[in-house]
């Protein structure tokens, strides 16, 4: 598919790497010089100074032709404008923009927009994929901060759901001293107690012992 890259910045340049590995034909369009020499130097004659605002502009990128417009550049009103251009004047079929400010991505759907990418919901998701949704929480140091006491929730489709206390492999020095359910009751942690999905445990651990405790209660089945 031949495509149209609007802006050969941070989000543009590695996007036009990509797709041209993955065999699209694909050329991009920015305002500065220095942009466009690089991207000449790192892709080839992909791409060529102009100002994706002018219809003229997108019109020597070959817009008439192409499959999709990709406009990322930092200005959401030139993402905007460029989308709007490519459908009216050269029918392009579709159109995808980022949307720098979270208040612009409703008006970029309102428009007509095929595609809004939200920079703000890209940021949130990787932040949600890089932090561990059951974190472990540090408590509190004990006597020479030799140990710990930390809390740990366990994930609803844990391996240790479903095993006794005694049933645990749980590194040397760990002891459990309380669970507290999902519901938010406690239970005594005998060798008998039964783990349940979303248990809280909290433990009194030595510290260098730790971060294994956390990997065995989180780790998924």
């Amino acid at each position: 598919m031949y495509l149209v890259i609007v802006g050969g910045g941070k989000v543009g340049a590695p996007l036009a790497s990509s797709l041209i590995n993955e065999g699209h034909e694909v050329f991009v369009l920015d305002n500065n010089p220095d942009t466009v020499a690089h991207l000449q130097r790192e892709l080839g004659m992909i791409a060529t100074i102009g100002d994706a605002t002018s219809v003229r502009a997108l019109e020597h990128a070959g817009a008439a032709r192409a499959g999709a417009i990709i406009a990322t550049t930092n200005s959401d009103e030139d993402n905007l404008a460029a989308c709007q251009l490519a459908k009216s004047n050269f029918d392009v079929p579709r159109t995808i923009a980022v949307a720098h400010s979270p208040e612009n991505a409703e008006l970029f759907d309102l428009t007509g927009v095929d595609l809004v990418v939200s920079a703000t919901d890209l940021v949130l998701s990787n932040l949600a994929t890089a932090l561990p949704a059951h974190p472990l929480i540090r408590l509190m140091p004990i006597a020479d901060r030799t140990q710990e006491l930390v809390a740990i929730k366990l994930p609803a489709a844990g391996t240790a759901v479903g095993h006794t206390i005694s049933g645990l492999r749980l590194p040397y020095g760990t002891k459990i001293v309380l669970i507290i359910t999902a519901d938010g009751h406690s239970k005594t942690p005998d060798a008998d107690a039964l783990i349940e999905a979303e248990d809280e445990i909290i433990a009194l651990s030595p510290t260098n012992s730790t971060t294994e405790l956390w990997e065995l209660l989180t780790e998924l089945r």
